[in-house]
């Protein structure tokens, strides 16, 4: 459990130190003339970059891939709600409570295995905003 508060705060602070911060460092002009700025975030001028899936040779069976890796880890997730909440039962049954909190441990992995799986496209998108 303490593993999974310290990772949610690991990944807070990333998120927090990164979203004020610029994609790239502003640009200058040569030393002749007075320097000038770009926008954060703008780049190098002359220069755009917009990632997409257009004209790129086997995108369906990227997506595809996607598509299977995500199924299987929510998969992965239930089993583990299932297994855990199992532990929990027989570690309550059995008067172990050291099994019980391992048993805890697995229903909270899974359920947070599970939300991360279906808010990562959304997540990503925030970060690339």
């Amino acid at each position: 459990m303490r593993r999974l508060v310290t990772a949610v705060g690991a990944m807070a602070v990333l998120v927090a130190s990164s979203a004020g911060t610029p994609a790239m460092a502003a640009t200058t002009a040569p030393a002749t003339t007075a320097p000038a700025r770009t926008a954060p975030g703008a780049g190098v001028p002359g220069i755009e970059v917009r990632p997409g899936w257009q004209d790129m040779p086997g995108q369906d069976e990227i997506q595809s891939l996607l598509g299977v890796t995500s199924q299987v880890g929510l998969a992965c997730c239930i089993a583990t709600l299932i297994v855990g909440g199992a532990v929990i039962g027989v570690g309550l049954r059995s008067g172990a409570g050291l099994t019980s909190g391992r048993g805890l441990g697995m229903v909270a992995g899974g359920g947070a295995g599970a939300l991360v799986i279906k808010l990562a496209p959304a997540l990503i998108g925030w970060l690339y905003r």
